[in-house]
Order: structure tokens, then sequence, then C-alpha cells
């Protein structure tokens, strides 16, 4: 899959969070856990699942982020070549302003190799 067919051939669009990562997410008093700092757009569901796989939180080795990927994608029934390829890119585009762009690198490497 290239990155560059991806938006033009977009499954069903739904509403996603494209920052839901470890660190928007928060123990919480009314309920186990609060999701904070939503980005919402719309788009397909495999967009969504790349903030969790690029997040660094939950562990950053290839077996992390490769095994975030594939339980992520088997769980929910998702295309785990899109959502692979929507990963690679948001980790990409956000990694330019970041100062965590070495970590983000790596992510996008072992994804490659994925």
């Amino acid at each position: 899959m290239y990155l560059d067919e991806l938006p033009g051939s977009q499954g069903e669009q739904v509403l996603v969070n494209q920052d839901l990562h470890g660190d928007n997410v928060l123990a919480a008093q009314r309920t186990p856990w609060l999701v904070i700092d939503p980005k919402p757009l719309v788009g397909e569901r495999e967009f969504a699942v790349a903030p969790v796989v690029r997040s660094f939180e939950f562990g950053h080795s290839p077996g992390d982020v490769v095994g975030r990927l594939d339980r992520l994608c088997g769980e929910l029934e998702l295309d785990r070549e899109r959502a692979r390829g929507w990963t690679i890119a948001q980790t990409m585009a956000w990694s330019f302003d970041s100062s965590y762009r070495s970590q983000h690198y790596d992510t996008v490497r072992w994804l490659l190799d994925a």
C-alpha cells in the first residue's frame, strides 16, 4: 500500500480522535478512565489506531509497536495494511514539530519492516 492511495480509497467515514495516546488517558473518579485533549475529525476507522500504535508510553520497541498494531487490528477487525499506512503517515506528520522526533522515526522504521 502506497501512502498516496490511502485518502482516496477510504472506507466508511466515522468520527475519530487523531490524538488518543497514553498521556491523554487519565484515571477518573466518575469512570475508570477519561480521555482528554481530543482532536476529532472524520475518517476511516483504520486512521484512528495510529496514535495508540505510536504511543511510546505503552512501550517503545519493534515488538511493542507491531504488537499494538496487530492487536488493535485483530480485535477491532481492521485492515492491517491500511492501519499501518495511516500510522506511518501520521507518525511522520507529527514528528516534524516534535521533541520526540527520534522515537517517531524509530516507530516508522519498525512499521516499514512489519
